[in-house]
């Protein structure tokens, strides 16, 4: 039986009205003893996205999504190969790293860029402006996957530069100029 609103929890009236949170924090709970109820809290846990394991500091971190092809295994992943992996990551060029979210999209079946966004744990803003990339034209895009290695060429062109220049469109000629003095050590 709920105790009416009014009323305090010693019994004794109020004079005005309880507010509705204060309703239900003075009602009884409501039990029906004809529930089946589970005995203990069960020893794992039930996860239905895909996850892999990562081991640091002798404990295991369980990460949501697929586990990065590279340090594929039966085993979790050491803290050693995880952040040599992650390491990798931040060196990957910007033209490769949209490149990467591109195939993600259109292999792995994320509908938005939040949803590649949450996957891979980084903000939206930030996957959409690498994804502003892709933008420029196929030809820029190949001479710059081709001078990949040289130091320079990644120095200059930052994912700034390259979304600037998509902004700007100076045309394809005066881009493709732009790389070849870059290579040549000509900035």
């Amino acid at each position: 039986m709920l105790r009416s609103p009014t009323a305090k929890a010693d019994g004794a009236k109020e004079k005005g009205p309880l507010s509705p949170s204060a309703a239900i924090r003075l009602a009884p709970l409501l039990w029906d003893p004809e529930m089946e109820e589970a005995g203990n809290e069960p020893h794992y846990i039930l996860l239905s996205n895909n996850y892999f394991t990562v081991y640091k500091h002798r404990r295991r971190k369980l990460l949501s999504g697929q586990p990065p092809p590279a340090l594929d295994g039966q085993r979790g992943i050491r803290a050693r190969a995880w952040r040599a992996y992650q390491h990798r990551l931040a060196q990957e060029p910007p033209w490769e790293r949209a490149r990467r979210y591109r195939l993600m999209i259109s292999h792995q079946g994320f509908k938005s860029i939040r949803a590649l966004a949450l996957a891979i744990r980084e903000d939206h803003s930030r996957v959409a402006r690498v994804l502003q990339i892709l933008k420029l034209p196929e030809s820029v895009l190949a001479a710059l996957r081709t001078h990949a290695d040289h130091p320079r060429v990644r120095a200059h062109f930052t994912e700034k530069h390259l979304r600037q220049l998509v902004k700007d469109n100076p045309g394809e000629a005066s881009i493709l100029r732009e790389i070849e003095h870059a290579a040549q050590g000509r900035t």
